[in-house]
């Protein structure tokens, strides 16, 4: 009654490898992409030619001021094939001109893991070459193995952003370019940022210094998204790599001078990593399941607080911070659920550090690294991320020490005037906001500052996570030995109050806001769906029953949950033009894969249980099946309302994969994946 498909889970293997023909079709290859963390906030992205597209691509984007201030430094290698008497290219760029130089007609094959790899053919040599990315920001390495029967060159040319990753760079003279002191390379100064070096250490290479401008460099995907799309590159120089026979170099570009790397255990390490998170999560044998956990760890990266090295969450690659409701949300499906319970501990610990009046930060400013507290959701789920580490068997002294306070003063200070007017109202549930105001996660505006969904007053989900929180407080301090918050107290009457005050008998399911003034929205959105699936949910019997029937019949996608059912007249059912457009549309029909994870959670708490298993195997395989059309190997942020719910948004979304660990360890202690 409640799947929307019946049958088997079908399992169709993530296509993380791209032959020829994929790779000359540059419409396509130009929308496949690929993306390395390194573990402190900074990464290497770009499509499966190299040829970037977005401002966010780069080899090489290290934090600045780990995990923020991003910097694109290294955009992108220029590549040209001498062999057999041929000069080939075998780099692609895009300028406004069209493309020069055009490598994807040689472009043999595309593999996304372990490491991004790209193999070219011409002139009877094969080139391969590996994106390997340093951890913890210390730079990257790309190989370049030659395979040929006589002699070739390479010669190549580093293209250099050296700028914040949200901005475009144009020629300057302030840049200086001098050859690294006892290497093969450049030494490249910018204004702002620490100097880069830039070295070869093939036996065969010789560097030429000459810094040029390109100019016009064009990005395809700034364009079609309604930003400036062109930008000027750098090349501080170039190496020439002579060899015959088999060969190759490595180019390394950091903020380090000239150093032996070992190169080898990096790759070692990346080699084998799936394998391991699978059999620490418990599935060693299933490729699928390995890539998603792989996935996972991208998110999980290091940040510094006051003397502590703790973690925090990247909401989304390429270009979200460290949010505090992404976060939240995310770490039971990222950590708890995983195993890496320490992990958890440390991300929980970080936003507690940052708690302000009950509050934890929604988001930490890219460039100046200020805590914002503009939301109402986010210390709500803190206090669900807090309970499912509890559930794992998370350590109970440094949960009383570190954890614990702040979970408390969350509910203290929201049953009092807190920030943007939270408070307890008379009925025990949770008030907050104004018209002006976007405290919830459908917080999009418009270019004119307007909520483009207001949702103040009492929105559905707020009261969900303020009556389970509650609850699962009360479970804590009797595990704790401590006494509960006062307002725990509230908690009956508040949920006696939210059916009255929620329940629409027109639409047999969940008002989606009860405005200050009385009024009621009667949106069909999926915010109803926390109602039935969290912990301690307010909504039971047939009344969950009817909630979650509709959400399957007016909001399930194959990709995610629509944030509007399709018949209402403020429904857009796709996701793209400039930002005005893509704003009108992200709450208003936009699906969201993270949406999922609760959907599953409500259909085990409404059975039957053989029922919810069928469903929630079919809409697991749905998402793996995603993860190869954007962000190879990962979940997209958003995918269009409308069929066939084409991917937008972030490539690499922390909360779409952590409803699929989610949904996926649900099956295994349920019996299994069907």
């Amino acid at each position: 009654m409640l799947a929307a498909r019946t049958g088997a889970c079908h399992r169709k293997a993530i296509a993380l490898h791209l032959g020829a023909a994929d790779l000359s079709n540059l419409d396509r290859a130009l929308t496949q992409e690929w993306l390395l963390a390194d573990g402190a906030g900074g990464y290497a992205s770009s499509t499966v030619l190299a040829c970037p597209t977005r401002r966010y691509h780069g080899l090489w984007v290290p934090a600045l001021r780990p995990p923020l201030a991003r910097h694109v430094v290294l955009s992108h290698i220029d590549e040209r094939l001498i062999a057999a008497g041929h000069e080939t290219w075998l780099s692609t760029t895009e300028y406004s001109g069209g493309f020069h130089p055009d490598g994807s007609a040689v472009a043999e094959r595309f593999e996304a893991e372990p490491l991004p790899q790209l193999v070219s053919r011409a002139g009877g040599a094969t080139v391969a070459r590996h994106v390997v990315l340093l951890s913890e920001g210390g730079g990257v390495c790309i190989t370049y193995e030659v395979q040929a029967d006589g002699e070739w060159t390479l010669d190549l040319a580093p293209m250099l952003a050296l700028r914040s990753m949200h901005d475009l760079a144009e020629a300057r003279e302030t840049v200086r370019v001098e050859m690294a002191q006892g290497a093969c390379g450049f030494h490249v100064l910018s204004e702002g940022m620490p100097g880069v070096f830039l070295w070869a250490d093939g036996a065969e290479a010789e560097a030429n210094v000459n810094p040029t401008w390109y100019e016009g460099v064009l990005l395809r995907v700034e364009r079609d998204r309604g930003f400036d799309f062109l930008e000027d590159l750098l090349a501080p120089g170039r190496w020439q790599v002579r060899g015959c026979g088999a060969g190759g170099c490595r180019l390394f570009c950091a903020f380090d001078p000239p150093r032996d790397i070992n190169v080898k255990s990096t790759r070692d390490f990346y080699a084998h990593i799936g394998t391991w998170l699978g059999e620490v999560a418990g599935a060693p044998h299933d490729a699928r399941i390995q890539t998603l956990l792989r996935a996972a760890d991208a998110f999980l990266v290091h940040r510094r607080v006051g003397d502590e090295d703790l973690m925090t969450v990247i909401a989304g690659y390429p270009w979200f911070a460290d949010w505090g409701r992404d976060a939240m949300i995310a770490l039971p499906g990222l950590a708890i659920e995983r195993g890496r319970l320490g992990a958890a501990e440390s991300v929980l610990k970080a936003f507690a550090s940052a708690a302000s009046q009950g509050m934890i930060p929604n988001r930490f400013d890219e460039e100046t690294g200020e805590a914002a507290y503009n939301t109402v959701d986010a210390s709500l789920w803190y206090l669900q991320a807090l309970a499912a580490y509890v559930r794992q068997g998370g350590d109970a002294a440094r949960l009383r020490r570190d954890l614990w306070p702040a979970a408390c003063e969350i509910v203290e200070r929201y049953a009092a005037p807190a920030r943007f007017g939270i408070h307890a109202d008379a009925d025990g549930l949770i008030a907050a906001g104004s018209e002006d105001t976007q405290l919830t996660w459908m917080d999009a505006r418009t270019s004119d500052d307007r909520p483009v969904t207001p949702r103040y007053g009492k929105p559905v989900e707020v009261q969900a996570l303020w009556l389970s929180g509650l609850a699962l407080m009360e479970e804590m301090a009797l595990a704790l030995g401590e006494e509960a918050p006062a307002p725990c107290a509230l908690r009956r009457r508040a949920r006696d109050a939210f059916e009255n005050l929620f329940w629409n008998d027109e639409t047999a399911c969940l008002y989606d806001c009860v405005f200050p003034d009385g009024r009621r929205d009667p949106a069909i959105r999926p915010n109803q769906i926390f109602a039935v699936g969290l912990p301690h949910a307010p909504l039971t019997g047939k009344r969950a029953t009817s909630v979650v029937r509709t959400v399957c019949a007016k909001l399930l996608t194959p990709r995610g949950l629509r944030t509007l059912a399709r018949g209402d007249p403020s429904y857009k059912g796709t996701y793209g033009g400039g930002p005005d457009e893509r704003d009108a549309a992200y709450h208003q029909g936009t699906a969201w894969p993270w949406l999922l994870g609760p959907y599953v959670d409500a259909l085990f708490k409404v059975g039957p249980r053989d029922r919810a298993r069928a469903e929630a195997g079919e809409i697991l395989a749905d998402l793996l099946d995603s993860m190869d059309e954007a962000g190879l190997g990962f979940l997209s942020e958003v995918f269009d309302g409308d069929p066939p719910h084409r991917p937008g948004g972030c490539i690499a979304q922390a909360w779409s994969v952590a409803a699929a660990i989610h949904i996926w360890r649900v099956l295994e202690t349920t019996g299994g994946v069907p």
